[in-house]
């Protein structure tokens, strides 16, 4: 009886989401810890649903730089932030190659480590720290 009890209680939890568990109610705290959030994310306590639709991690979708934006403001009021790098045409959020229209994915990640999009090509080392 007890192994019959071990090979359910194995299947139950190889087949059922660690979040569904408990009250269909996911588990943020260990979603948190599978999908690290950037450090001024999780300071202001941010969980799936602040960015992500519905109720349930399996199917949060993608998201667009649409997204970013409905906190962020818009494209314009995120590269007035940086205006202090346009003297030297430097701006990121405002380049000579995409003016306002390149997508916030392109450089920042939110669960997993961010890239410089410029440094593709250009010596960024002099202008731009760490893209967060």
């Amino acid at each position: 009886m007890k192994t019959i009890l071990l090979y359910l209680s194995l299947l139950l939890m190889t087949f059922a989401s660690p979040w569904s568990l408990a009250n269909d109610e996911p588990d943020w705290d260990s979603l948190s810890e599978e999908y690290t959030l950037k450090p001024h994310h999780k300071a202001l306590k941010f969980d799936c649903v602040m960015c992500h639709e519905g109720n349930d991690p399996d199917e949060f979708e993608p998201l667009e730089t649409e997204n970013c934006l409905s906190c962020h403001g818009s494209a314009q009021k995120v590269a007035d932030r940086l205006k202090f790098m346009d003297a030297n045409h430097t701006n990121p959020h405002n380049s000579f190659h995409d003016a306002l229209s390149l997508d916030c994915y392109e450089c920042h990640a939110e669960h997993e480590p961010s890239t410089n999009l410029c440094a593709d090509c250009h010596t960024t080392t002099s202008w731009m720290g760490k893209v967060p």
